[in-house]
């Protein structure tokens, strides 16, 4: 069993790697947007070097997780991969558990880039408290892969899988706090933000205090949803 479980997490982590979209969406595009958004922020108001870290790495994880994520689901839910994984035994719990793994190492990779280069390209200032960064790093990506999951798993097409990651990605960008100060927002869109994983990834990773309250409910939420449709999933026969 765990011999079969390991090598699923290898050849789902090789895919993976190998995969075009996926190393756009985990790294080129994020990489990028670091680059060039990381010159303007620290250009235009000197003080985002206190928080460019948190927000560009805010960015990555959510640009991974939800555009690169989803359709990686939809792909393992298609006929023909499908039936080649039934043939094998390997049931969908196990294909949504590796992706997990496999998306947090990447994640993890590519917020550590930034972590390495926004200090010396940009002269950010490093996170005062490591132990609270990572702990809030983990929770962020954690969360933030199962809702692309439970996107990738709910959409039935690929154009229904886009508008749904676009419809929660946009929101990310602009109510999370990572573009300018969510403070600036109306009060409605602020409640807007309190669902969405990178508003709280932002208080956590820009700051020392360690709430994770948040992350535990959303966490939660979006665990159940992808339980509760695998179980109809199987139910139906889609996947065994």
């Amino acid at each position: 069993m765990m011999k079969s479980y390991l090598y699923t997490l290898y050849l789902k982590t090789k895919l993976d790697l190998t995969s075009a979209e996926i190393l756009i969406t985990y790294y080129v595009v994020p990489l990028g947007f670091f680059f060039v958004m990381g010159a303007v922020f620290t250009s235009i108001m000197p003080e985002a070097r206190e928080t460019l870290i948190a927000s560009m790495a805010i960015f990555a994880v959510t640009m991974g997780a939800l555009i690169g994520t989803p359709s990686g689901i939809l792909e393992y839910l298609g006929v023909d991969i499908r039936k080649t994984f039934q043939s094998v035994g390997i049931p969908l719990h196990t294909v949504i558990s590796t992706t997990v793994i496999s998306g947090l190492i990447n994640l993890l990779i590519m917020s550590l880039l930034i972590y390495l280069i926004a200090p010396i390209a940009y002269g950010a200032e490093s996170p005062e408290n490591l132990g609270v960064f990572i702990t809030g790093l983990l929770a962020l990506i954690l969360t933030t892969l199962l809702l692309g999951i439970l996107i990738g798993l709910y959409g039935k097409t690929p154009s229904m899988v886009t508008m749904l990651s676009q419809a929660v990605f946009l929101p990310s960008m602009m109510l999370s706090g990572i573009m300018f100060p969510a403070d600036m927002l109306p009060t409605p869109l602020r409640y807007i933000g309190m669902v969405l994983p990178a508003t709280h990834g932002m208080k956590i990773l820009s700051a020392e205090s360690l709430e994770l309250g948040s992350f535990a409910v959303l966490f939660g939420t979006a665990l159940l949803a992808i339980v509760l449709i695998i179980y109809k999933l199987q139910r139906l026969k889609s996947y065994s």
